[in-house]
């Protein structure tokens, strides 16, 4: 009971003086990432991703398209039936001892 006790008390000490502190520190963090944001370099290097991303999302639609066609026709010769196996119907079998509740 008193670990409890004692824990509660700390929760509630923590949130009162990080409420106190909690905006100010916030703004704190808020301008230096606005800060970096701005920053020459960071927005060159947002500026080349971007060019790359451009200049390389057509080769990246193609691979995926290509990807995604060989998987459906894998899908389709996996789980497609021949003309045979469509005229016969399969009864599910028995095994490891299981009763036919029918039989």
């Amino acid at each position: 009971m008193k670990a409890k006790l004692a824990l509660l008390a700390g929760a509630a000490a923590g949130y009162v003086f990080g409420t106190r502190a909690g905006k100010e520190r916030y703004e704190q963090i808020k301008s230096a990432a606005s800060d970096l944001w701005r920053n020459s370099t960071v927005q060159d290097r947002v500026s080349n991703a971007e060019n790359f991303v451009s200049s390389h999302a057509p080769d990246v639609q193609n691979k995926v398209t290509e990807a995604a066609k060989s998987a459906v026709d894998a899908a389709k010769s996996k789980f497609s039936r021949s003309d045979d196996d469509m005229d016969r119907v399969d009864e599910p079998s028995l095994t490891n001892g299981d009763v036919d509740a029918n039989r």
